[in-house]
């Protein structure tokens, strides 16, 4: 069950958001906090703990930007058409009517931390004419992130994550005119900053549900060495179309992908287990403490104690805020 939480500071006429109705088969629990901060435009912020849940989008035009901070999201709307965001990763997407009505989520660590801006174009345009004339228009953002697509993902780059992690972590706060600024400067940033040409990611449903079981199994399989050779041989495919089909499904060649991926489960397990770091170290599939140390450093930009330490110290002030 997912609860939703809605705050409004706003003063003005009340607004129903497009999504946050949308959400069914929900197999765990979460919260969703919905903060309006002006007309057309609102954050959602997404703690859930669960494995799965399906998505409904009902409102044609409706402009979903969202960043992943921890965790894993997974999603497809047909065997075409997915999404696959690791922390750092931001998706874009505006419902045409046709293209993603329905939509079903994975989040393979069992959790996920994300932030989702909301945006009814239509209604958003008027208050950021008076309020942010910097800001051109919502074609101009559309074009620049879209081209002729529905949906984007990729990496959000250092300026775009440094805005999206400062709504995530002062939302709860309520101050609406640094929330609203945050909000201008990340959609003339999208507007501006340059996207990277899109690769054709099409891959048939037997090579797609291939790519899925490859990965399952390398996952699952930490006691002994598999090597793509022999995975390749099992499947009757040679090891450089194994490599390419992977890559073209989950963007990053095998090992890095293992590799990225068993460090965010570290990551999970410091902010929500009391386990010692040598443990999770060993899980993670290192047998030397300072070699996951080290790991964990190049790609979180902090140790795990300190990652440890600061989490906890965000969710024991997000408490204090809510019974405030």
């Amino acid at each position: 069950m997912i609860d939703i939480i809605f705050h409004d500071k706003t003063g003005v006429t009340p607004y129903n958001p497009g999504q946050t109705g949308g959400f069914e088969n929900a197999a765990g629990s979460g919260e969703i906090h919905y903060y309006r901060l002006f007309d057309g435009v609102g954050i959602m912020l997404l703690r859930l703990e669960m494995e799965t849940y399906t998505e409904i989008r009902t409102q044609i035009g409706m402009i979903e930007i969202n960043f992943c901070i921890n965790g894993r999201f997974e999603t497809s709307f047909s065997m075409r058409d997915s999404v696959l965001l690791k922390p750092g990763d931001m998706a874009v997407s505006c419902y045409d009517g046709r293209h993603g009505t329905r939509s079903e989520s994975r989040f393979p660590l069992g959790c996920y931390e994300g932030l989702c801006l909301e945006v009814d174009p239509a209604a958003a345009q008027n208050w950021l004419e008076k309020n942010a004339p910097g800001f051109s228009d919502f074609a101009v953002l559309k074009q620049n992130l879209l081209g002729n697509r529905w949906f984007m993902f990729g990496t959000a780059g250092p300026r775009c994550e440094h805005v999206f992690r400062e709504l995530y972590e002062n939302a709860p706060y309520m101050d609406l005119r640094f929330l609203r600024l945050k909000v201008v400067e990340l959609l003339m940033l999208l507007s501006r900053i340059p996207q990277e040409e899109g690769t054709d990611l099409y891959c048939s449903t037997e090579q797609t549900e291939l790519a899925h079981h490859l990965r399952d199994h390398l996952l699952t399989n930490r006691e002994g060495y598999v090597s793509l050779a022999q995975l390749a041989e099992e499947h009757g495919i040679s090891v450089s179309h194994l490599q390419k089909m992977f890559k073209q499904v989950y963007g990053v060649p095998v090992y890095h992908y293992i590799k990225e991926y068993r460090l965010e489960q570290a990551a999970v397990e410091l902010v929500r287990s009391a386990k010692p770091i040598t443990q999770i170290a060993q899980n993670a599939g290192y047998d030397n403490a300072s070699k996951f140390s080290e790991a964990f450093r190049k790609r979180y930009g902090t140790t795990p104690s300190q990652y440890r330490t600061h989490a906890n110290g965000l969710a024991k002030r997000s408490r204090e805020i809510r019974m405030e």
